[in-house]
């Protein structure tokens, strides 16, 4: 199955009254509106031909007969995939599921995190120490924000003692960065710090879900990542948002490794050989 009905679902919350009219209705009977003209959609649903080629064209390239013809590749009997978690899927099933929403996290999140990944990595590039704060399932991203760039010299202090991470913000201002993970952008102690960052002049970068935010709105630099399929019905766990937050990171990571390509790859070659010398155990001779 393809992303065409999920991407759909997906955006709903985003979509005007008229553009959800037609939304439910392709999701309530996608086998009828693969065989539908623009008019009869229009008339069955109630809007203007119009809204369904605007629809169309926000949704395929080729516009509402572009959308048709995917659906028709895609299309089952029931709308299953869909759903998140179902009792009756076998592993293969939940492979498809779960290769449809990272895929679909993926897309989503490169609409949104543009240049500002570039200017997050000139940032850290001038940095002499950054501090990196996340709780829940943010905290493994900036654990593994911290163990990606150490590797390459930068100096990152994670921790969840937020007083530690206070006290630093207040004595080393010069050349310190503020890094903060939050999908909802709502977190308390994330939001203190950031206020204590701002009123030290330390640049502050945010990286969530939600650009309207109240941690957002005391950011410098936001990077928006894609969080469209969580919080639906029921959140199972942190499982796309993570994946979002965790490939930021990344596209951070090599547009900073890609600025000083020659120094970096030393540094990574370094840090390989280090950890080889002193902690790969050699093999038994016995």
């Amino acid at each position: 199955m393809g992303n065409y009905l999920y991407t759909i679902q997906a955006n709903m919350d985003k979509y005007t009254k008229v553009e959800r009219k037609v939304a439910q209705f392709i999701l309530d009977h996608p086998q009828k509106v693969i065989r539908m003209s623009t008019q009869s959609l229009a008339e069955v649903v109630g809007v203007s031909t119009a809204a369904i080629t605007r629809f169309g064209k926000s949704i395929s390239n080729t516009g509402f007969p572009g959308l048709k013809l995917e659906l028709s590749a895609e299309i089952q009997d029931d709308n299953s995939m869909l759903e998140e978690i179902n009792p009756k899927d076998n592993l293969v099933t939940t492979q498809q599921k779960l290769t449809m929403r990272i895929q679909h996290t993926i897309e989503e999140s490169n609409k949104t995190l543009d240049e500002e990944v570039v200017n997050v990595a000139m940032v850290i590039a001038e940095s002499k120490i950054i501090y990196a704060y996340g709780i829940g399932a943010s905290e493994i991203v900036a654990k593994d924000f911290q163990q990606k760039f150490i590797r390459v010299g930068k100096s990152v202090i994670e921790t969840l003692d937020t007083h530690l991470i206070a006290v630093g913000l207040s004595q080393l201002k010069e050349g310190t960065t503020l890094f903060l993970i939050s999908n909802s952008g709502e977190n308390t102690d994330a939001i203190k710090l950031a206020n204590l960052a701002n009123q030290q002049k330390i640049k502050v970068i945010v990286l969530t879900h939600n650009k309207k935010s109240t941690l957002a709105k005391l950011a410098d630099i936001i990077l928006e990542h894609d969080d469209s399929e969580e919080n639906k019905k029921f959140r199972s766990a942190a499982t796309t948002s993570l994946i979002a937050q965790l490939y930021a990171v990344d596209l951070v990571y090599y547009s900073f490794v890609s600025i000083h390509f020659d120094d970096n790859v030393t540094r990574l070659t370094d840090s390989r050989d280090v950890v080889k010398k002193y902690f790969t155990k050699s093999k038994s001779k016995f």
